[in-house]
């Protein structure tokens, strides 16, 4: 059971992850808190899981996931989630559709839970709940549009210098494989990249 410093400490969280897209009002954010579940995710375990449901919404205050499509055996690493922010696979939860990939905890992780009749619940609540939600679904869309345009034009180093800048203490959290699988190279490779930028 969480104190109840623990619990304020994560609902700050959970409103500055919220905040980041538009500020939140007592009243809203009071709302979202009373719809909420919180969560364990341990190390290993799956949040969401390839070709299930996709029913969750989820704001991690603590740890740290990978979203990983199994691809003919080989599991290719599609993005990750470090805390605090939002952990879901978008498009399936948007559009009612099962998981596309994966998202498991590299990380023994903490999460609070809105399901998606809840978060419609919410947003039919406000107006400040309606347009929450739609900045956080034109936030979304923004970041995958952008994970396909760098996956195509961007190279491999420019993409793991995103990587470095979005997430700094990504690289001694996980291992190079992931790595190299989400930058679509081998860990080789990565290596190469590696040794390169740190003579530059």
């Amino acid at each position: 059971m969480n104190s109840s410093e623990q619990i304020a400490r994560d609902h700050a969280l959970v409103r500055a992850v919220h905040d980041a897209f538009m500020p939140v009002d007592d009243k809203t954010f009071q709302a979202i808190v009373d719809h909420v579940t919180y969560i364990e995710v341990a190390k290993g375990q799956e949040f969401i899981s390839q070709g299930g449901l996709n029913d969750r919404l989820g704001v991690m205050v603590d740890g740290l996931m990978r979203g990983v499509e199994l691809i003919d055996g080989d599991d290719h690493t599609q993005m990750f989630f470090d805390s605090p922010c939002f952990v879901t696979e978008y498009v399936g939860f948007l559009q009612r559709k099962p998981a596309s990939f994966s998202i498991v905890a590299l990380e023994d992780c903490r999460l609070y839970v809105l399901t998606y009749d809840d978060l419609q619940k919410l947003y039919s609540m406000s107006k400040t709940g309606e347009r929450l939600g739609r900045m956080i679904a034109e936030g979304v869309i923004a970041t995958v549009v952008e994970e396909v345009r760098s996956f195509r034009f961007d190279s491999a180093t420019e993409r793991y210098e995103k990587l470095v800048a979005t997430f700094p203490r990504l690289i001694q959290r996980v291992p190079q494989y992931m790595v190299a699988s989400y930058l679509g190279v081998t860990p080789e490779s990565l290596s190469r990249i590696r040794a390169k930028l740190s003579r530059s």
